[in-house]
């Protein structure tokens, strides 16, 4: 009879979760959905507002002249005033603070934040503003998502899955990436590889990309008329020197960006003029070379392309590409430090591009047989650099693929990616995100490892010498066990050996309050008792406590499910999980030593 309760019980939970779960996937493939409309809705703001301030054309194109210095600042004034007046969100990049968001607020932000950011963000891109629209549109989408988990109610955990689905459909669906988008939310946003969060990512992804593609068409994001590839092995040598500098100039980027921060900060001015003295250092620079004014695609694509020389008309056409590099990177800094909206992705991959250009170049003219294309090098160079900026090698690698649809150069585009990382690495304790999450308090980690308590099993931290009760043990009796052993929980045992219930310190207490203490074990035992296996995991055994609330569990034979075979509670996975880390900090103590 108890063991046909007990697995209806079962049943029951394992139907609710089925069901929660069909709810997050029904959820996250709406969450894409929208998310992707929001997206397309947001590129052709920037567009409009493009066309707006400049007259029809483009930063890189158009007929204002000496206005071309002017036209920033406006945009600025008015994004000045959104982040001062309404919502300080909009300033920066966005993905910080996104991660922020997960990391402090449980994954909960304003409902004006989505809306305001996007218009801010469309304004600065529009008028010019040296930053890229993936950083905008990972907090917009994120935002979103969001907004959307709290008016359904939906748990912290699962706000903070439908955060990262909102962030990854919002690239799926502007760069057409949507192998790429869902890594990014694992590498940089959720740091977990689980199929609780895995699934919902996938499904927002191809939902989004799916309405994207309906609207937009099925398009790489850079069109490459050329097809690169390796020339010979010892062409590799150049990729590394390539990754080499890639990743310092991706910690310089880094540096520069947030010491202009600080720059910004301390002046004594008001907060919305901000935006606007930044602005107008960018507009000065864009006067002389408007190529680092707005996302700056079009460059890029000439640069995949090997168009450049028809882009510049110039002299020692590597040495302005160089020369081009360090604007936009000052260009950049200027524009996101001092408080406008937008993205580094788009600048770092302007950077990677020229740097890769110009590099490619100088290896052409000086080895012409060994050496592909300078095209080549530019494709290389743009995912090594945001490999350096943001620490995520992987997504660098899967979204440049995605975005020029080239897969021939994938193997020098992998070496240089985990060179210009390592370089990072060692120069920069910080990416280009949590250098801002740094400055607040905030620790977070940018490696993706494994769950220490996924990894480990139930067995290893139960307690097999516990001590059981009957049913019929006065309650006195059960107050003097406590005092003396320590344990705040007991299973109840009946005398054929069956498992009937858990008394609890929490159960004796209220029963004392409300005056029966003459009872028995029976009398206060919760009866509807949650049990886990040996070889589940303490991830499993840790969730059925925190759903239900509860500090202990029974843990059963598989084969006979109403035998007790030990105890397990909160402590004991807390110490298991102390363990597993001293021994992992003592390894890299060891390493560091003999490093040393």
């Amino acid at each position: 009879m108890f063991s046909d309760i007990q697995k209806s019980l079962r049943g029951h939970i394992r139907s609710e979760f089925l069901g929660e779960y069909a709810r997050l996937n029904i959820i996250a493939a709406m969450v894409g959905g929208l998310a992707a409309l929001i997206a397309i809705g947001f590129r052709w703001l920037i567009l409009a507002f493009q066309e707006f301030f400049f007259v029809g054309g483009n930063p890189l194109n158009n007929e204002l002249g000496l206005w071309v210095f002017a036209v920033p600042m406006i945009g600025a004034v008015f994004v000045g005033m959104i982040a001062y007046w309404l919502a300080p969100e909009v300033k920066g990049a966005g993905v910080a603070e996104v991660m922020r968001s997960l990391m402090a607020d449980k994954g909960r932000v304003r409902a004006r934040v989505p809306a305001l950011k996007a218009l801010a963000s469309a304004i600065t891109l529009g008028s010019g503003g040296s930053a890229g629209r993936e950083g905008p549109i990972v907090q917009i989408g994120a935002s979103f998502a969001s907004v959307v988990g709290q008016k359904l109610k939906m748990t912290t955990t699962e706000v903070r899955i439908m955060v990262a689905c909102g962030a990854a459909a919002g690239i799926a669906a502007t760069f057409n990436t949507p192998i790429a988008a869902a890594v990014f939310a694992l590498e940089l946003l959720l740091l977990e590889f689980r199929t609780r969060s895995f699934i919902p990512l996938i499904i927002s992804t191809v939902f989004a990309t799916l309405i994207s593609r309906l609207f937009l068409g099925d398009y790489p994001t850079f069109s490459m008329e050329l097809t690169y590839s390796l020339v010979s092995p010892y062409e590799l040598a150049f990729y590394l020197v390539l990754g080499l500098l890639a990743g310092i100039v991706g910690v310089i980027f880094i540096k520069m960006l947030y010491k202009m921060e600080d720059v910004f900060d301390a002046l004594s001015i008001p907060g919305y003029a901000k935006p606007v003295v930044g602005i107008a250092m960018v507009g000065a620079i864009g006067l002389f070379y408007p190529s680092v004014l707005g996302v700056g695609y079009d460059t890029v694509t000439a640069a995949l392309n090997g168009h450049l020389d028809q882009l510049f008309d110039v002299r020692m056409l590597g040495l302005f590409v160089v020369v081009v590099l360090i604007l936009k990177l000052i260009a950049t800094s200027l524009t996101i430090s001092s408080g406008n909206a937008g993205g580094v992705f788009g600048p770092s991959l302007f950077l990677g591009a020229m740097l890769g250009a110009a590099f490619g170049m100088a290896a052409n003219q000086f080895f012409p047989n060994m050496t592909a294309e300078y095209g080549a090098y530019a494709l290389v160079g743009m995912a090594a650099v945001f490999a350096s900026t943001a620490r995520a090698t992987l997504t660098a690698i899967l979204m440049l693929f995605e975005m020029t649809s080239s897969y021939e150069i994938i193997l020098p585009l992998m070496f240089a990616c985990v060179v210009s990382d390592a370089v990072s690495s060692m120069l920069s304790k910080e990416t280009i995100y949590t250098a801002k999450l740094a400055k607040q308090g905030i620790r977070y980690v940018h490696d993706l490892s494994a769950n220490i308590l996924e990894a480990a099993k139930v067995k290893e931290a139960m307690d097999i010498k516990f001590v059981s009760l009957s049913p019929d043990t006065p309650l006195r009796k059960v107050v003097d066990l406590q005092l003396y052993s320590g344990k705040k929980g007991y299973p109840v045992v009946s005398s054929d050996g069956k498992l009937k219930g858990i008394v609890t310190l929490t159960d004796v207490r209220k029963a004392f309050e409300s005056g029966k203490q003459d009872s028995t074990v029976n009398d206060i035992m919760t009866k509807r008792i949650v049990t886990v296996y040996p070889e589940e995991t303490l991830q499993v055994a840790m969730e059925k406590m925190v759903l239900r609330k509860i500090g202990h569990l029974p843990v059963v034979d598989p084969a006979k499910p109403n035998r007790i075979i030990a105890m397990i509670d909160r402590e004991a996975i807390l110490d298991r999980y102390r363990g597993v880390l001293a021994e992992e900090v003592s390894e890299e103590s060891l390493q560091g030593r003999l490093m040393e």
